[in-house]
């Protein structure tokens, strides 16, 4: 199996994503809030009151920047660090990608889609979908052994 060619993309995460991460922090904090304010034998209204802190904070902690995923034929690297990618969600027109650095460091989601990658979008996809080449064979032919 042949290697797919090197392709290099920058993913810069689209604005719904960001307002979609801000709601689900505002509605996670109301919720609880309200269950609190219910418990507290409250009205469960004043729950209403966690929707703004919590949008507020998961607008500042979602996904903000951009960043460069690149295939060279062999490894990937998001941002110069080597690590394995793992498509966990296929839109078709947009990607659900998790990196898993080689060495210590965060898992990082990535959301890359067709419009912002331009032309590399095809070159993305077949890098993500080939897999890795498989080894040389030996003198004789015969491919390596694996445990």
């Amino acid at each position: 199996m042949r290697a797919a060619p090197a392709v290099r993309v920058t993913v810069q995460p689209p604005a719904a994503a960001r307002a979609a991460v801000a709601l689900l922090g505002g509605v996670a904090l109301a919720s609880a809030a309200a269950w609190l304010a219910g418990h507290a034998g409250a009205d469960a209204a004043w729950g209403l009151l966690g929707l703004l802190p919590g949008t507020a904070a998961g607008w500042a902690w979602g996904p903000r920047h951009a960043s460069e995923l690149a295939w060279d034929g062999q490894h990937w690297h998001c941002d110069g660090v080597p690590g394995r990618v793992g498509v966990q969600l296929d839109f078709h027109g947009s990607l659900l990608l998790r990196f898993v650095p080689e060495t210590t460091g965060r898992t990082r989601w990535l959301l890359p889609h067709r419009a912002a990658a331009g032309a590399h979008w095809h070159a993305l996809r077949v890098a993500l979908f080939a897999g890795r080449p498989e080894a040389p064979a030996d003198a004789a032919g015969q491919p390596p052994l694996t445990p």
